[in-house]
């Protein structure tokens, strides 16, 4: 299992497009927040009620889960095999190795990536996706805090200037 963490606005969901025009299986995400422009029920999220999430979450079939803005996130366990390599986003590593043992599934070879990008380009690029200042500044704040500690969590460090070179560094460090 491939893992991506980083900041918002790192280009996490953008690496995972890629990885799944190759072949990679996108684990499907569970969400209480408001579809974005252009976003799709059943293809960037899983989009339900708070209480269709907590449903979720106490049969047990949410890996993970968390809340930003009110909103909750959850990992869902569908997609995840042995024989299958599939890729996700991740808020936190250590609640996402959890899940896993739970499911019985702590055998997956899962390889935990942080996509780094300066805050600069990271802030351009949450305005281009239509984020407001306010909510871009608090993202900041709080990605400042939540990966502060990073390296303990993550395997390798990819920086994300370039998309296919980061991309291709994903694939040959997960080879390994």
């Amino acid at each position: 299992m491939i893992v991506l963490i980083g900041e918002s606005g790192s280009g996490k969901t953008t690496i995972l497009n890629e990885l799944e025009k190759i072949g990679y299986n996108k684990m499907l995400d569970y969400t209480t927040r408001p579809k974005r422009e252009k976003e799709e029920q059943n293809n960037e999220y899983v989009f339900v009620t708070k209480e269709e999430f907590e449903r979720l979450w106490s049969q047990g079939k949410l890996l993970q889960r968390a809340e930003y803005n009110g909103e909750f996130y959850g990992i869902s366990a569908e997609n995840v095999s042995e024989s299958s390599c599939c890729i996700q986003i991740v808020d936190s590593i250590p609640d996402m190795r959890e899940g896993l043992k739970r499911l019985g599934k702590d055998l997956v070879k899962m390889k935990v990536f942080y996509i780094h990008v300066p805050a600069e380009e990271r802030t351009k690029r949450m305005l281009k996706r239509g984020d407001s200042i306010e909510a871009i500044q608090e993202r900041l704040r709080m990605d400042k805090e939540k990966f502060k500690e990073v390296e303990k969590v993550a395997d390798v460090v990819i920086e994300n200037v370039n998309l296919q070179k980061a991309v291709n560094d994903i694939l040959t460090q997960y080879a390994e």
